[in-house]
């Protein structure tokens, strides 16, 4: 199966050191380091950002809902320059995580991002923006997956999703089979995240499992992100480079 890969970073810093990795195909920021004034994308990088997401949004969303029609209008201001901005750094998809434990258990908070998500949807169509709701798995929604497509289906519009997978977390990939499972058209991408300094990484044999969930939306190519942590070194982006251009060759 081929797959478009990239790297995803979370701050300047981490980019400004991340090596070049040629054979990555995009790569993801956090929404937030646009704003620092350290940010800027290394050269070999410029013309593969592709992504902005993180998940600092659950905590903004949350903070609005409630809030008064001043911090509104300044939130989705700030929203639009920001996506002006990512249309002018080659960015197409942004990705919008939410607190689905508030969502799934408080059903006015559940209404009331549903309209904050809907404006948000209006200003990245004015843009040409790609949106994505984000699934952490393991997580309190992975385990309900009906839960999750209840409330996507009744944004009522063309959201897709991304997965963010913890693989090394218990349980992980098997809450991925499952949830996968009633996804048949939608699970084609995600972001792997783990902690290379504490000694995980990503296997030939974990990229498998992982693929027996892709469920990719016709004849597209899945996208498949990784953030190896925020102190991952050199050699670790190496080893994962290794093993994403050995899946790309038969029998390696």
């Amino acid at each position: 199966m081929k797959l478009h890969y990239g790297i995803a970073v979370t701050s300047s810093r981490q980019l400004a050191e991340l090596p070049e990795l040629k054979g990555a195909d995009f790569l993801e920021i956090s929404s937030g380091m646009i704003q620092t004034p350290d940010f800027a994308v290394p050269k070999g990088w410029k013309k593969r950002l592709f992504r902005a997401g993180g998940r600092s949004e659950a905590r903004t969303f949350s903070a609005l809902i409630g809030a008064g029609s001043g911090m509104m209008l300044e939130f989705y201001r700030l929203f639009s320059a920001n996506c002006g901005e990512f249309v002018r750094l080659g960015i197409r998809e942004v990705t919008l995580a939410v607190d689905w434990e508030s969502l799934l258990s408080d059903e006015g908070y559940a209404n009331d991002l549903r309209d904050v998500i809907r404006c948000c949807y209006g200003i990245l169509t004015r843009y040409q923006l790609q949106l994505l709701l984000e699934l952490r798995i393991p997580g309190v929604i992975s385990a309900r997956p009906m839960d999750f497509l209840k409330f996507r289906n009744s944004l009522l519009m063309p959201v897709r999703t991304l997965i963010d997978l913890h693989p090394h977390e218990p349980g992980a990939l098997e809450l991925l089979a499952e949830f996968s499972a009633k996804m048949p058209f939608d699970s084609s991408r995600f972001r792997l995240s783990f902690d290379s300094s504490g000694g995980n990484y990503l296997s030939s044999n974990l990229l498998e499992k992982i693929k027996e969930s892709i469920r990719p939306v016709g004849k597209e190519i899945p996208e498949i992100c990784f953030y190896p942590g925020r102190s991952a070194d050199k050699a670790a982006y190496e080893l994962l480079d290794a093993v994403m251009r050995c899946a790309e060759k038969p029998n390696c």
